[in-house]
C-alpha cells in the first residue's frame, strides 16, 4: 500500500508541474521514479504465492513386525509347516523374530529368502518394504518325545491339525496352561513369545481323572557334580541329574546365589530352561515312553568368588536345590593341584574308593535341601 501512495505522489507532483494539459497520451509519456527496494516490493506483490510444504508424515511406531504365524501339525508327513506374514513399514533393513533357534527349519520359502540367527532368534532380513509371505517346515520329534518350539510374538497364531491318531491325544503345552486336542481340530496359540510343546499322548492316560497325588510325580535317582575352582574365583559346577517321572513334568533347581545358567540339555537335545527370580530354574520333561522311565539332565553353570589367596584361605560351595526328593548326590570339588583340602558342612566325605584329585563329596536321602560345604585349602608345602 506504501509503495501505491508513493507511486501516485509522486506521478500527481509531475503532472502538476506540466504546463501540458493531462489527456491518456501524456500519462503514457510519463516518467515515474522509485527507488529499487521499492520497485522490489511491487514486483514481489504480484507474484503468486508459494503454497506452504506439505507437513512431513511421522514415522512409523513400528518398523517391522510378524503380523500373524498360522502352523499346521501333520503327524503322518511327521511335520510341523508354519505360514508367516511378514511386514516390512519403512523399506529399510530389519531383522524380523520367526522362531527361536534351537529348533532348526527343514525347509523354507520362497527359497531366496534370507534367514539368519541373531539373539537365539531365527529372523528373516529383509529390506522390502510391504508384506511378504514365508513359510518354514520343522520335524516333529520322535514317537513318544513332545517336539518343542519357542514361537515369536506374533498378533494371530493358531494351530491347524489336519488328524490326531487313533488312540491318542495331541497335548499343547506353555507355561501353565495345557490344552488337549482329541481329533482334528483348530486351536489358539499364544501371541507372545512362548515355548510350546506339542505332544501326542495315550488317549486313555489323558482321560484319567486329576486327583491329588499321594506320591511324588518324579524322583531324582542320582546326581553327580564337578565344580572347579580356579586361582582368581571363577567357579564352573557341571551336573548330570537322573530324574525317574511317568508323566511330562518339569525339574525345578534352585541355583546357588549369584550363579548364572550356562547350558541346559534333556537326553542329549539341547532345552530352553525357563529362568525366574532368585535363580529358579523349570527344565520340561517330556512324556516318557514307558512308565518309570529316567530322564537324563545336563546342567552347567558359572559364578566368581574371590580370587584364592596363595597361602591359606577359605571358600563357600554350594549345589542346586530341588524339591523332588533325591536319593544320592555325589559332589567332586577341585582347586589347583598345589593345595591341600578339608572342608565342613551338611555332606560327607566319600572315602569308599580310589577317585580322581580333590574333594569328593556326598549327599543321601534328602528333599529340598541345599548341599553346601566351606572349603578350607592351605598350599601344599614340600618337605
Amino acid at each position: 500500500m506504501k509503495a501505491h501512495l508513493v507511486l501516485l505522489l509522486s506521478t500527481t507532483s509531475l503532472l502538476a508541474q506540466s504546463p501540458q494539459p493531462i489527456t491518456s497520451s501524456t500519462l503514457d509519456e510519463s516518467e515515474v521514479r522509485i527507488t529499487y527496494g521499492e520497485l522490489k516490493r511491487l514486483v514481489a506483490a504480484t507474484l503468486p504465492k508459494e503454497p506452504p510444504p506439505p507437513a512431513s508424515k511421522p514415522p512409523p511406531p513400528v518398523t517391522a513386525a510378524l503380523l500373524s504365524a498360522l502352523y499346521q501339525l501333520d503327524p503322518q508327513a511327521s511335520k510341523i509347516t508354519a505360514e508367516m506374514q511378514v511386514e516390512n513399514f519403512d523399506g529399510e533393513w530389519h531383522a524380523v523374530p520367526l522362531a527361536g533357534a534351537a529348533t532348526g527349519v527343514l525347509t523354507v520359502e520362497p527359497k531366496d529368502a534370507r534367514l539368519v540367527v541373531t539373539d537365539d532368534h531365527l529372523c528373516l532380513i529383509t529390506d522390502k518394504a510391504g508384506a511378504q509371505s514365508v513359510k518354514l517346515t520343522f520335524a516333529l520329534a520322535k514317537a513318544g518325545q513332545g517336539t518343542k518350539l519357542h514361537l515369536a510374538a506374533s498378533p494371530i497364531a493358531s494351530l491347524a491339525v489336519k488328524e490326531v491318531p487313533e488312540g491318542r491325544v495331541l497335548r499343547l503345552q506353555h507355561g501353565d496352561i495345557t490344552q488337549t486336542l482329541t481329533s482334528a481340530g483348530l486351536a489358539a496359540l499364544p501371541a507372545t513369545e512362548a515355548d510350546v510343546t506339542f505332544s501326542f499322548e495315550d488317549a486313555r492316560k489323558a482321560a484319567q481323572p486329576a486327583i491329588a497325588s499321594l506320591t511324588d510325580d518324579a524322583i531324582v535317582s542320582t546326581a553327580v557334580y564337578t565344580t572347579q575352582v580356579v586361582r582368581d574365583g571363577s567357579v564352573l559346577t557341571e551336573g548330570a541329574i537322573t530324574v525317574s517321572h511317568d508323566q511330562p513334568t518339569k525339574l525345578v533347581l534352585q541355583l546357588p546365589e549369584s550363579s548364572k545358567l550356562l547350558q541346559c540339555h534333556v537326553n542329549g537335545d539341547p532345552v530352553r530352561a525357563a529362568v525366574g527370580e532368585v535363580n529358579r530354574v523349570e527344565i520340561p520333561l517330556d512324556n516318557p515312553t514307558t512308565d518309570g522311565a529316567e530322564s537324563e539332565v545336563k546342567v552347567s553353570f558359572s559364578s566368581v568368588l574371590e580370587p584364592l589367596q596363595p597361602a591359606e584361605g577359605e571358600l563357600a560351595l554350594a549345589l542346586p536345590q530341588t524339591p523332588f526328593f533325591v536319593k544320592q548326590i555325589d559332589w567332586n570339588v577341585q582347586l589347583p593341584a598345589a593345595y591341600d583340602l578339608s572342608f565342613s558342612g551338611n555332606v560327607d566325605s566319600i572315602t569308599e574308593k580310589a577317585t580322581p584329585p580333590g574333594l569328593h563329596l556326598r549327599k543321601s536321602l534328602c528333599r529340598d535341601q541345599q548341599p553346601q560345604a566351606r572349603i578350607t585349602y592351605r598350599k601344599r608345602t614340600t618337605n
